[in-house]
């Protein structure tokens, strides 16, 4: 099992103060993430890179919508330099559909996008260069007059059974994304398996299944209360369950819920209409939150379903990021 750290909103110094605990804490990597209002996963892997805190780093997950394929190879190279040759891995996503469409793009063929992404990465990271002639991408004779310090994984972040698919024909890894509970793990990493198996003749146990899960370790002593512990994973939680693909994931691992009822608070911005809604066994079933062990106990039971890096999402008060980190450094396992 790896266990990695990620922080996608906060300031920088309160990553950085992250990424310091999670290196002392002997932490696999930081993996780094894209809210294109916030914060983009390129310039916080570079400002990892650059502070010099002897982690590796997952960079991600720039978009092919919004970036091009070569332009991401370019950019992740110059991090892995930054940083002394610390990348471990790049993660790309198609970003959220209503985030494309902000920009004016449509979230156009997907599937084919991603996997000549795929192919475009793949041929600068191992050669440098690339030609390439494709159904939306065409190259003439790109190189790359730096190099990779090393051959890195290419990780697929989604959750439909399309984009499984690809990450099993192609990537090195799938990520999937917030509240996916322990049943959809389950069927996802067995069929995932058995894809790479039966389909590709690859061989699972070289295939990297990760997991976002939204995190608040609770510390009833804490100048915060309870509910203010937990208020921001509980409101993000909300806000994400309200889509139709997520409602039949949370109902088949036991949770009923009224999805119009929820919109509807979240619309209105109603804390006390969420938190009725989604109560505390809501919440720990799409995400993780409570007591230290009772934490530890949740990612033990998506490891147990076939994660094998879970990835603490971080969001909320700084003093909840930094416990979340201490109490579930590598060594708590």
């Amino acid at each position: 099992m790896q266990i990695a750290v990620s922080d996608t909103v906060g300031p920088a110094t309160e990553i950085r103060k992250q990424a310091e605990l999670a290196a002392e804490l002997d932490y696999d990597a930081f993996w780094t993430q894209e809210l294109i209002d916030t914060k983009d996963g390129i310039t916080t892997a570079t400002a990892l890179g650059a502070w010099g805190i002897d982690i590796d780093i997952v960079v991600g997950l720039p978009s092919p919508y919004t970036r091009h394929p070569a332009m991401i190879a370019t950019e992740v190279c110059s991090v892995d330099d930054y940083s002394g040759g610390r990348v471990r891995g790049l993660a790309v996503a198609t970003s959220a559909p209503e985030v494309v469409q902000k920009l004016g793009e449509s979230l156009d063929r997907p599937i084919k996008r991603m996997s000549e992404t795929h192919d475009i990465l793949r041929s600068i990271i191992r050669t440098g260069r690339c030609d390439y002639e494709g159904d939306i991408y065409t190259i003439t004779n790109w190189k790359l007059r730096s190099e990779f310090s090393s051959d890195i994984p290419l990780y697929l972040a989604g959750m439909g059974p399309k984009m499984r698919e690809l990450a099993a024909a192609k990537f090195d890894g799938l990520w999937l994304p917030f509240n996916a509970t322990v049943p959809f793990v389950d069927d996802v990493t067995d069929e995932g398996d058995d894809l790479l198996v039966t389909r590709f003749d690859r061989d699972p146990d070289e295939f990297l299944y990760a997991l976002n899960i939204p995190t608040a370790v609770v510390d009833e002593e804490d100048e915060l209360s309870v509910d203010e512990q937990v208020r921001d994973v509980l409101e993000f939680t909300a806000w994400h369950c309200c889509s139709d693909h997520i409602k039949p994931l949370v109902e088949r691992a036991g949770i009923d819920y009224d999805v119009d009822a929820l919109r509807e608070a979240v619309r209105n911005n109603d804390y006390e209409a969420m938190k009725t809604i989604v109560d505390r066994d809501f919440l720990n079933t799409v995400a993780a939150v409570g007591s230290p062990e009772t934490v530890r106990d949740r990612y033990r039971e998506y490891v147990d379903a076939g994660i094998d890096c879970p990835v603490i999402y971080n969001y909320g008060p700084e003093s909840v990021k930094l416990r979340n980190v201490e109490a579930l450094a590598p060594s708590a396992f």
